[in-house]
């Protein structure tokens, strides 16, 4: 099966929804099965519905902060979640006020959820091991943003096992057995009666980077944080004419994401958190503006998608980090 990572925008709007772009809320699928919610503006459980998902199928709902178009979709997820019947537990994680909010939501709605709610407020730099598979794993790691409140970015990474050198087998002699689990987890193993590193049979198993700032204005601590990332979904709220008013309101423009792009070796940018006054075709003007700066930038419409595939290294990483492709509706 190909490993596949799927990033579906629910939501690219800003502050206030219109009938073209929602609140920001972003989907996230992969090949391990995890389904993973970036925010949860207003309306977030319709666009999964016509994103081909439900909110019983999400593990993991992070919160970038306590701003209504972040998260005012929560009490809908949640009550949907609970007349579908779900009954295993559902990560709940992200900024301190955001999860404020959370617990308020789940106050009112406590002796109606059929279903245990993991509460984990997260700090920058705090990292939360999502799932692990066959030594395959999926890695959220929180970041400062630079917004209006505390607010948090996200960095998720799959991280690949290591890959066995057939060389380094048949030099041992010996077939996969037990041991492999063994070496993975604690980087040795006995293997042929002696003791064997992983560096020595296995070489890295590569990965994937995505990365999601929320609402920000251009900072240190996010340019950092995202470095090397595969694909970067950047608030974009205003075009470079505007740049005063995006930073008075903790928000960045189109060009001055396209340079933390540029910056950070990103492989594709995504313009997201696009303000409602910039109506159909007006919002190409951001497009062009961040492609003046960095060339692989795209626009984020509402259930538009991008899929990737995790790089190996050694096999042309970074031709593979430009197989990213755009589907989903065409802007109206």
């Amino acid at each position: 099966m190909a490993k596949l990572v799927e990033i579906t925008i629910l939501g690219s709007g800003g502050a206030v929804p219109s009938r073209e772009r929602l609140t920001p809320s972003i989907l996230i699928r992969d090949w391990m099965g995890n389904q993973v919610l970036l925010d949860a503006g207003e309306a977030a459980q319709l666009r999964l519905a016509e994103a081909g998902s439900s909110p019983s199928q999400l593990d993991v709902i992070l919160l970038t902060h306590e701003h209504g178009d972040h998260v005012n979709g929560l009490a809908g997820l949640l009550m949907t979640m609970n007349l579908q019947g779900r009954e295993r537990p559902l990560i709940l994680a992200g900024a301190p006020g955001a999860l404020e909010f959370a617990v308020e939501v789940l106050e009112a709605t406590r002796e109606r959820l059929g279903f245990e709610v993991v509460a984990r407020p997260m700090r920058p730099g705090d990292e939360l091991v999502l799932h692990e598979s066959g030594g395959d794993r999926l890695v959220a790691r929180a970041f400062k943003a630079c917004h209006t409140v505390e607010a948090l970015g996200f960095r998720l990474d799959w991280i690949l096992r290591p890959r066995l050198k057939r060389s380094a087998l048949e030099l041992l002699g010996e077939r996969p057995g037990p041991w492999i689990r063994e070496l993975i987890q604690r980087g040795e193993a006995m293997i042929g009666g002696r003791r064997i590193s992983l560096e020595e049979v296995a070489e890295a198993g590569g990965g994937l980077g995505v990365a999601y700032t929320g609402d920000t204005a251009p900072c240190r601590s996010v340019a950092e944080a995202v470095r090397g990332v595969d694909v970067l979904l950047h608030d974009s709220t205003l075009d470079s004419g505007l740049e005063d008013e995006a930073l008075s309101r903790g928000h960045s423009t189109a060009k001055a994401a396209a340079l933390v792009a540029r910056e950070a070796g990103a492989g594709l940018l995504v313009l997201i958190h696009v303000s409602q006054r910039y109506r159909g075709f007006e919002a190409r003007r951001l497009l062009l503006e961040a492609r003046r700066v960095f060339p692989r930038s795209i626009l984020a419409w509402d259930l538009s998608r991008i899929v990737a595939s995790p790089r190996r290294p050694g096999r042309g990483g970074e031709q593979q980090r430009r197989k990213l492709w755009r589907l989903g509706p065409a802007p109206p």
